[in-house]
Protein backbone atom coordinates (compact mmCIF):
# COMPACT_ATOMS: atom_id res chain seq x y z
CA UNK A 1 0.00 0.00 0.00
CA UNK A 2 1.32 3.38 -0.86
CA UNK A 3 0.83 6.44 1.21
CA UNK A 4 -0.84 9.35 -0.48
CA UNK A 5 1.26 12.44 -0.33
CA UNK A 6 -0.77 15.46 0.53
CA UNK A 7 0.01 18.83 -0.90
CA UNK A 8 1.44 21.14 1.69
CA UNK A 9 1.39 24.86 1.18
CA UNK A 10 2.91 27.46 3.42
CA UNK A 11 1.65 30.90 4.07
CA UNK A 12 3.48 34.10 3.25
CA UNK A 13 4.27 34.67 6.94
CA UNK A 14 5.74 31.19 7.28
CA UNK A 15 7.85 31.76 4.18
CA UNK A 16 9.14 35.10 5.51
CA UNK A 17 9.91 33.47 8.88
CA UNK A 18 11.74 30.66 7.09
CA UNK A 19 13.79 33.18 5.06
CA UNK A 20 14.60 35.18 8.18
CA UNK A 21 15.77 32.06 10.02
CA UNK A 22 17.82 31.00 7.00
CA UNK A 23 19.45 34.43 6.77
CA UNK A 24 20.32 34.41 10.47
CA UNK A 25 21.86 30.95 10.11
CA UNK A 26 23.84 32.14 7.09
CA UNK A 27 25.05 35.16 9.05
CA UNK A 28 26.07 32.87 11.89
CA UNK A 29 27.99 30.61 9.50
CA UNK A 30 29.67 33.59 7.86
CA UNK A 31 30.75 35.00 11.23
CA UNK A 32 32.07 31.59 12.31
CA UNK A 33 34.00 31.31 9.06
CA UNK A 34 35.51 34.77 9.57
CA UNK A 35 36.56 33.82 13.10
CA UNK A 36 38.10 30.60 11.80
CA UNK A 37 39.92 32.52 9.07
CA UNK A 38 41.29 35.00 11.62
CA UNK A 39 42.42 32.17 13.90
CA UNK A 40 44.02 30.38 10.95
CA UNK A 41 45.94 33.52 9.95
CA UNK A 42 47.21 33.99 13.51
CA UNK A 43 48.23 30.35 13.67
CA UNK A 44 49.97 30.58 10.29
CA UNK A 45 51.80 33.70 11.44
CA UNK A 46 53.05 31.79 14.51
CA UNK A 47 54.17 28.87 12.36
CA UNK A 48 56.05 31.22 10.03
CA UNK A 49 57.80 32.84 13.02
CA UNK A 50 58.88 29.42 14.29
CA UNK A 51 60.17 28.49 10.82
CA UNK A 52 62.15 31.73 10.64
CA UNK A 53 63.72 30.98 14.04
CA UNK A 54 64.59 27.45 12.94
CA UNK A 55 66.16 28.76 9.73
CA UNK A 56 68.32 31.21 11.68
CA UNK A 57 69.36 28.47 14.13
CA UNK A 58 70.18 26.22 11.18
CA UNK A 59 72.33 28.99 9.70
CA UNK A 60 74.07 29.49 13.06
CA UNK A 61 74.93 25.80 13.44
CA UNK A 62 76.06 25.61 9.84
CA UNK A 63 78.40 28.57 10.43
CA UNK A 64 79.73 26.98 13.63
CA UNK A 65 80.33 23.72 11.78
CA UNK A 66 82.28 25.49 9.04
CA UNK A 67 84.34 27.39 11.62
CA UNK A 68 85.07 24.14 13.46
CA UNK A 69 86.18 22.50 10.21
CA UNK A 70 88.54 25.39 9.48
CA UNK A 71 89.97 25.39 13.02
CA UNK A 72 90.57 21.64 13.05
CA UNK A 73 92.15 21.81 9.60
CA UNK A 74 94.42 24.63 10.72
CA UNK A 75 95.30 22.71 13.89
CA UNK A 76 96.13 19.61 11.85
CA UNK A 77 98.34 21.64 9.50
CA UNK A 78 100.20 23.28 12.41
CA UNK A 79 100.64 19.92 14.14
CA UNK A 80 101.95 18.40 10.91
CA UNK A 81 104.42 21.25 10.38
CA UNK A 82 105.68 20.94 13.95
CA UNK A 83 106.17 17.19 13.46
CA UNK A 84 108.09 17.77 10.23
CA UNK A 85 110.23 20.40 11.98
CA UNK A 86 110.86 17.91 14.81
CA UNK A 87 111.95 15.25 12.31
CA UNK A 88 114.47 17.61 10.73
CA UNK A 89 115.96 18.45 14.14
CA UNK A 90 116.67 14.80 14.88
Amino acid sequence: MTKRQEDHYITREEFIEFCTNSNSKQDCLISQFKLFEKHYREQQKGVNEILDILKSVKWLFSALKNIAIAVTSLTAIIYGLLNIKGWFKQ
